[in-house]
């Protein structure tokens, strides 16, 4: 079943007041507010890659761009993804990387991209820059994005060549990754003191060496597995239905 998210301002009252939600009450996901730590699954085309919009403290993070990622990606979360997460550099994991970097483009996205990843990332984002550069150059001119040209760049986050670090951090909201030995990579996502573990098939090190987390997303022997196809409210622990979140 396709969901449907509708998504609020995620600006804070500038007097420090109480999060803003989703308007009107009876809108499915009305219930989001800027300051809870949610699950968006990315659209049944990217089953059963992993693949997951993780929203927390008014920010906006992809992780995974398996095929088709961009296909139901609202243009609100296209035009304010924050970065994207890599989970390895095999076909799989990054077939969708440059439709998320030219649809973001495209809906408004006003600043290059922040991408993190293994080692080679950098290289990665560079060829497919390059590849874009014409694509760019006529997009630019006949539709004229808001952030100018520059915008469409993918940029690497630092890190790369690290097997544990943090990758991106804005103090309430802090991702740190780790990268075993076939390159691929996983998450500990940390806000506000609750910890949410993503991990790939084929790794076992992000949650092995976790501590303690509010909940686990990976291939197996864990409280949630990979396709996530529902939203999840990692802060309160319960699904979009109001279920608890298993």
């Amino acid at each position: 079943m396709r969901i449907i998210i509708l998504l609020a301002s995620l600006a804070l009252a500038a007097c420090g007041g109480p999060a803003t939600p989703l308007p009107p009450p009876d809108s499915p996901g009305s219930h989001i507010t800027s300051t809870d730590f949610v699950l968006l699954p990315c659209g049944p085309v990217t089953v059963p890659n992993p693949c997951v919009l993780v929203m927390a403290g008014g920010k906006r993070v992809l992780f995974g761009t398996p095929a088709g990622v961009a296909v139901d990606m609202p243009p609100e979360h296209l035009r304010n993804l924050d970065a994207v997460m890599l989970f390895s550099l095999r076909g799989d994991d990054i077939e969708g990387l440059d439709d998320i970097r030219n649809a973001s483009w495209r809906a408004g996205h006003e600043t290059p991209l922040r991408v993190s990843g293994p080692v080679g990332t950098s290289e990665v984002l560079s060829a497919i820059n390059k590849a874009y550069e014409v694509s760019d150059s006529f997009t630019f001119v006949e539709q004229a994005p808001a952030g100018g040209f520059n915008a469409a760049v993918l940029r690497p986050l630092p890190g790369e060549n690290d097997t544990k670090t943090r990758v991106y951090d804005t103090g309430d909201l802090v991702v740190t990754h780790l990268v075993n030995d076939t390159g691929r990579v996983g998450y500990w996502i940390d806000y506000n003191g609750i910890r949410l573990v993503l991990e790939p098939c084929g790794m076992t090190q992000a949650t092995q060496f976790s501590g303690e987390s509010r909940l686990t997303v990976a291939c197996q022997n864990s409280a949630l597995t990979w396709p996530v196809d529902e939203v999840v409210f990692v802060d309160r622990g319960v699904a979009e239905s109001g279920h608890e979140a298993p």
